[in-house]
């Protein structure tokens, strides 16, 4: 057992604990005793803190140990108060992985490019990782984004050829993964964490076929319940983003209802499905990207996962 998990197994008991302390002092349960009992609850908080701690410290991770300062709730969380489930991008939400594809992207792409420009003899435009890699290939399978890219710059490929751009694209990264660390995102553990503590069951949606790679690199796997990603959207004939397939899929697999659900999303893609499929909707993303956000009918766009969060929450967060 992870130590979330035992941090999530000794406040829901500490939660129930003092719930059964507030029904002991409305049914008659004297003031002095009711108090004793809460100050007893606290002592007990502070040591099971302190031996979490412990226990991640000699398990190499420090960071997996919080046990938060009170119960967890959605609303301290910045959702709906009967929020059941959250569903969250991988990329730009919860990791940086969004710049490992595009540079992969770039690795397969760029030597091609070049090639075909002295052949025709036009001028060699390396691919652009910032533009280009949000307006075709992000959020989307590797052999759809690699034909919008190549029509967006009037090119075409044999099937085979696209085949060897997909499969240098998976090698790029794979290469990328094993030879940089790859961390969470700023308060995406502690958004991960609040979210276990208060119940909420949470799923990552990706179009990479990557995604539970990605997750175990990060070393938040074990705070996600379900992924959809390039291999269910194949078994399950999916459609990318924004369709609202993956995210209906994610509730299926969580056992919620749609709108018992919020997705968390860095991309307008990402917004217009959570829109059409149901869900709530909250932005992540800063600047441009955050306007776009608003304006694809996102209401609450904030920087990070750490900015929803209650202040008592998101002190120490990552």
């Amino acid at each position: 057992m992870t130590t979330d998990s035992l941090a999530a197994s000794w406040e829901w008991a500490l939660d129930a604990a003092g719930r059964a302390v507030d029904a002991g002092r409305h049914g008659g349960l004297p003031t002095a005793v009711a108090e004793e009992e809460r100050h007893l609850l606290t002592r007990e908080r502070v040591a099971v803190d302190r031996l979490l701690h412990e226990l991640a410290a000699s398990r190499g991770d420090p960071g997996d140990a919080w046990l938060p300062p009170r119960p967890v709730t959605p609303h301290l969380l910045g959702l709906p108060g009967d929020t059941r489930a959250v569903v969250l991008d991988l990329d730009g939400v919860l990791t940086r992985s969004d710049a490992l594809h595009a540079a992969a992207w770039a690795e397969a792409l760029d030597p091609m490019l070049l090639q075909t420009a002295q052949a025709l003899g036009w001028q060699y435009v390396p691919f652009d990782r910032d533009e280009e890699y949000r307006l075709y290939l992000d959020g989307r399978p590797r052999r759809e984004g690699i034909e919008l890219f190549l029509a967006s710059r009037g090119l075409r490929l044999q099937q085979d050829e696209l085949h060897g751009l997909a499969q240098r694209k998976a090698a790029a990264l794979e290469h990328d993964l094993r030879a940089h660390r790859l961390l969470a995102l700023p308060g995406a553990r502690r958004y991960l964490q609040a979210a276990t503590h208060a119940r909420l069951a949470r799923g990552v949606v990706s179009a990479s076929a990557a995604t539970d790679a990605i997750l175990a690199r990060a070393r938040i796997d074990h705070l996600v319940d379900v992924s959809i990603d390039a291999a269910t959207m194949r078994a399950r004939q999916l459609h990318a983003r924004p369709a609202p397939d993956l995210l209906l899929e994610a509730c299926v697999q969580l056992g919620v209802r749609p709108d018992e659900a919020v997705s968390l999303t860095h991309s307008g893609a990402g917004v217009v499905a959570a829109l059409a499929a149901g869900l709530g909707v909250r932005g992540v993303a800063v600047g441009d990207q955050a306007e776009r956000l608003r304006g694809f009918g996102a209401e609450v766009v904030v920087p990070s996962l750490a900015t929803l969060l209650d202040p008592a929450l998101r002190e120490s967060a990552e």
